[in-house]
């Protein structure tokens, strides 16, 4: 069995082109046992769909704070929910929002309202990626507890070589296996 195996996931997606690779994601986390409840920053979706991601975590996508047919999404509810939260990809500009405290989104507002260890993989050009702003918001996030989950050397969507693409979904799963079998470890409960 998964040490993932019932865990409750929060997966934050934020507008950028590694969008694409979520739907590779949700599969791997609902495989390993884990329910995946997606919010999807409103620039995300035209990346990949909410339909596409709902399927796959055989959830509802939460893109904004009332659903169409009036129902209220209470991110509150969402940030108590659950054992761990994860934005990726975390874009320049969500990075910005998280380390900055701007609200204006479900997704932002979730982060804002979690009481669970909060993840983030940036994903962004090599530019965008070294600029000083995007650097200490990076630094900053950790400062308040936050988890970085290294972006990777390779190929961008720009067609430069460097750093900034958003981890593999496979190290994903890796870096969150590895959080709770260290909390489970420190619980004093055996991992098998």
């Amino acid at each position: 069995m998964s040490v993932l195996s019932g865990k409750k996931i929060i997966l934050g997606i934020s507008g950028g082109i590694a969008a694409y690779k979520t739907a590779s994601l949700v599969r791997l986390l609902i495989k390993a046992g884990a329910q995946v409840q997606v919010i999807m920053s409103p620039a995300s979706c035209a990346f990949i769909t909410p339909l596409t991601l709902a399927t796959l975590s055989k959830r509802p996508v939460y893109t904004q704070f009332e659903k169409d047919f009036g129902e209220w999404t209470n991110h509150v509810d969402l940030g108590l929910w659950a054992d761990v939260m994860l934005v990726a990809p975390a874009t320049a500009n969500t990075l910005s929002k998280m380390a900055n405290g701007l609200c204006d989104n479900l997704l932002m507002a979730t982060y804002l309202s979690a009481k669970c260890p909060v993840f983030f993989a940036p994903a962004m050009d090599l530019d965008m990626f070294q600029h000083p702003a995007t650097q200490q918001n990076i630094q900053k996030l950790k400062t308040y507890g936050n988890i970085e989950v290294e972006s990777e050397f390779g190929e961008l969507a720009s067609g430069l070589i460097g750093k900034g693409r958003m981890a593999e979904p496979e190290n994903l799963v890796s870096a969150l296996e590895y959080h709770f079998t260290n909390s489970l470890e420190l619980q004093g409960k055996k991992v098998l």
